[in-house]
């Protein structure tokens, strides 16, 4: 009998359409070996569920509500409920995340399954959380020794009482300076600024976004290197570094989901020094251990001035960086079982774990809530 698998994707994100071919795809590839259950969570934050799911000509046009079964999750359990009635669906053996960017990759889907004692292969909530904030990764890339570029946190509500503070701050770093809005992906509010001017520019559209966002250093000889990590069997798997080619100033949106993608544009391997190319693989390692990641994830590093820089690291990675570990899409399956399996163990370990349960403390509580004399 096959195990059933839930795939979530969508979000309340501005990558709700890259998470639908990231999701679909993967929904797809795991049906030979998995019984696959899609769940897509819309831009309002519904979710829906069903075999229409599986196809991505299927979210264009009308309300996913008026098209789909809702969704929901209950004592380990997916349910559709399709007007007054509740089905369930199946209870998961496992679920897998590719919600990419807020609502989803930031620690919300995990959540969900935690709360739900479904078993998840993909990153848990402290990673997801900490990687999703782009200051809160710099600190922690610091925290272990990971070398990231300088950089400036601004919030919105600060930046309206104290801007020209704020930007005198930012401009410590020296011209020009990169600015993207804290907790998003795919680089999307992202702008270079090379005088104040811009920088003020810059600032309004990273808030149109997100409610903070971070001005760095910007390397006008940088080089834009990526490598994926994955854990099966316990061990920690890394991928050989890629270079994604642009003639832009930063690798765009464009340039990741049109244009044929970066699977399409980019160097694989990356023509590196065999020691800086190890150096980047060593801090994807360390970075995926130490953060206690599970599932498959994409740190980005930047290279300048023979430095080797931490960018960030995507906890849920478009196409789930399947052309790091594959020759050809036919092979990817493999790998997402692997790791759908490693996340069954890991939830049978984190299980055998004691939980404290009735130990008296509401007999001393009377009804009103006060403890008894």
């Amino acid at each position: 009998m096959q195990k059933s698998v839930v795939v979530l994707f969508g979000g309340r994100s501005c990558e709700n359409e890259v998470s639908i071919i990231t999701g679909t795809m993967a929904a797809n590839l795991l049906r030979g070996g998995y019984e696959v259950h899609p769940v897509y969570i819309a831009q309002s934050g519904g979710m829906f569920t069903g075999d229409e799911l599986f196809s991505p000509a299927a979210f264009r046009g009308a309300d996913p509500a008026k098209k789909f079964s809702h969704a929901v999750f209950a004592d380990g359990a997916l349910f559709a409920l399709r007007g007054r009635k509740l089905r369930e669906v199946c209870r998961p053996a496992c679920a897998l995340n590719c919600c990419h960017g807020m609502g989803g990759e930031d620690g919300a889907v995990s959540g969900l399954l935690d709360l739900n004692g479904i078993p998840n292969a993909s990153p848990d909530m402290a990673g997801s959380a900490i990687f999703m904030d782009k200051a809160l990764t710099k600190l922690f890339a610091k925290s272990v020794g990971v070398r990231t570029l300088p950089y400036f946190r601004l919030g919105e509500a600060e930046y309206a009482k104290r801007g020209a503070f704020a930007l005198k701050c930012v401009e410590k770093l020296g011209y020009p300076v990169i600015v993207k809005p804290n907790r998003l992906g795919s680089s999307i509010g992202v702008t270079v600024a090379r005088t104040r001017s811009e920088l003020i520019l810059a600032l309004e559209c990273a808030f149109a976004y997100d409610s903070a966002a971070i001005a760095e250093t910007y390397l006008a000889d940088r080089r834009e290197v990526n490598c994926a990590a994955l854990r099966t069997g316990g061990e920690i798997v890394v991928s050989p570094c890629e270079e994604p080619k642009t003639r832009n100033a930063f690798l765009t949106f464009k340039d990741k989901y049109f244009d044929g993608g970066k699977e399409e544009h980019g160097e694989f391997p990356a023509d590196l020094p065999r020691e800086t190319a190890e150096k980047v693989r060593a801090y994807t390692k360390l970075l995926y251990r130490r953060a206690d990641l599970r599932g498959i994830v994409r740190a980005d590093f930047l290279i300048g001035g023979g430095e080797v820089y931490f960018n960030e690291m995507n906890t849920v990675p478009g196409s789930l960086s399947w052309y790091l570990f594959c020759k050809n899409l036919r092979q990817f399956p493999q790998v997402l079982s692997a790791v759908l399996e490693q996340g069954i163990k890991d939830a049978q370990r984190r299980a055998s774990k004691r939980l404290l349960k009735n130990s008296g403390i509401l007999t001393a509580i009377d009804g009103a809530g006060a403890k008894r004399r």
